[in-house]
Parts: structure tokens; sequence; C-alpha cells
């Protein structure tokens, strides 16, 4: 007889690549994982996966199944749906997020995921863009808060658009450009620029709008912490294009007016294709608001 839990092991074995990786998604062991399939391949009278490879491939007549498990994966996600309360799912839930998020309004979105969903087991990760979608894409998190990319990988995937992430160049209250009325994109690329992670997506937008006015920067300061890179502009080290709503708050830094139209990052909540990732989301765009808490 087959089972729900070994459609799950090859669905998983065949979406991560691994029995190792399978298991750990499936919070439970290798052995369990194998012996599932083991099972499954004696009532089915014919192996799913070719052993013969060092990776774990699908024989043929396993990939005909594949159409057909998922469909059973999905009609028995939805039973369980319709037989629970919304409130009443108790799984591993793998929630990412930019540090902006997390400085912001993460901690009432997780209050709100925790009141709606009370025996939620929630995991939450902090990182850049470019490596939540990493994750994301390797099925390490569930559910994405970051900046919409042109990415191929996540061409898609539902999405709720969240509202854009405006920013502003800053400096010091002391540093003597703060004064200088509206500066030109010569002048900001002559100035000394601190800027976030040359990885990130707000680093990406200063170099590129610079570029198509012709300039360059002459003099960079990069920095993993947003916190961080404010606090060195507040001491005078020069300015940077920093989230205006949390940062024209924050004490010791200034306006710096300029002629460049710089684009705002277009934030999302990216997620599985799946009832309660969906919810989330949802929650996500009610609470979405990048202003410094209390502020």
């Amino acid at each position: 007889m087959v089972t729900i839990k070994q459609i799950e092991a090859v669905h998983w074995v065949e979406k991560l690549g691994s029995f190792h990786a399978a298991a750990e998604r499936l919070n439970t062991t290798q052995s369990t994982v194998s012996k599932r399939i083991q099972e499954l391949e004696q009532s089915l009278g014919f192996a799913v996966f070719d052993r013969s490879h060092k990776t774990s491939q699908l024989t043929l007549q396993g990939r005909g199944l594949l159409e057909d498990f998922a469909a059973m994966l999905s009609l028995h996600h939805k039973i369980e749906h319709y037989a629970k309360s919304d409130n009443g799912y108790s799984g591993h839930f793998h929630l990412g997020a930019t540090e902006m998020v997390a400085l912001t309004w993460l901690p009432k979105l997780i209050g709100a995921i925790t009141a709606r969903f009370p025996n939620i087991n929630l995991k939450t990760s902090i990182n850049m863009t470019h490596e939540l979608q990493a994750k994301f894409n390797e099925y390490k998190l569930d559910l994405i808060l970051c900046p919409m990319t042109h990415s191929e990988a996540l061409a898609g995937q539902p999405a709720v658009q969240l509202p854009p992430l405006e920013s502003a160049w800053m400096c010091g209250t002391g540093f003597a450009v703060g004064r200088q009325g509206i500066l030109s994109a010569q002048e900001i690329a002559s100035l000394p620029l601190l800027t976030f992670n040359e990885g990130s997506l707000l680093h990406q937008t200063v170099v590129k709008t610079l570029a198509e006015h012709g300039h360059t920067a002459r003099q960079t300061i990069t920095c993993s912490s947003m916190i961080a890179l404010a606090e060195l502009v507040r001491e005078g080290l020069g300015i940077a294009y920093l989230p205006r709503e949390y940062f024209q708050t924050y004490g010791g830094l200034s306006i710096v007016h300029t002629s460049m139209t710089m684009r705002p990052l277009q934030y999302a909540a990216i997620y599985r294709d799946d009832f309660i990732a969906s919810q989330i989301a949802r929650l996500a765009q009610d609470h979405c608001k990048f202003a410094r808490p209390g502020a």
C-alpha cells in the first residue's frame, strides 16, 4: 500500500537531489527516508530510484510517477487544510528577511504569525537578498521578504507586492556638504561614499545610477551592517544612500539633496505555492512599514 509519507520521501529526494537533504527537510533520519522508498518500491514492484549513480536519480518508471505524486500531495494538503482550522498548523515554517525588515516590522510580523498559527514551529533567517533567494531556490526557506529582482529562478513563484523601500542620500549633521544645496551626480561621486555590501541591491542602485550619469565613485567604504553604516556616516566619514523612513529619525543625520533620481527598491513576499505560506504573505502585506519602531 502506497502512503503519503512514501510519496513525500520521493518528492523531496527528487527535488533536493539527495536522501540526506530530504531527511533534513522532512525532519527525520536518512535511514527512515530510505526505508520509506524501499517499501514503496516493494509495493509498486519496480525501482523508483537508480542506485548505480552517486547522485539520486529517478528511473524512467520513477519519473513517470512524479506528476501523479505531485497531484496526490496537493490533494493531501487540501484535505488537511479542510480537516483542521487555520490556526491548527503545527509544522515547520522557514522565513527569510533582509536586515531592514528585521530592524523595522519583522517583530510585529512574527507576533502576527504566532497569533494566527500558535502551534507553528517558526524558524527565521536574516540575510542579504541574494542569499535569501539562493536558500529559497534550495528549498531551505518557505517565504522570503526582500526586494524583487529579475532572477530567472524566481520566475513564476507566487508573490505579494509590499510597499517600496524609499531611500535618500544622508550625511552627518556636522558634515559641511549637507548645507550646500542641491548636489549634482558629479558632486556626489566626488565625495567619500559609504555603501551597503557590494552584493546588495542598494549598492548596485548607487553604482548603476552614477554610471547612468557618467560617473564613478572616487572613494568608497562598504559595510555589511546598515546600523554600522549609519554610525560611520554620523561620525562624518562621508555620505550614504540610506532608507529614508528609518534613518531620518535616527538622530545625527541630515538629508543631502541631489538632482539625481534614485529608484526605490520594490519589496515583495515571495512564497511557496502553499496555503500556509500564502496566509503568511498576506500578514506581511498587512504589517510592512519601514519606519523605526516607536518613532
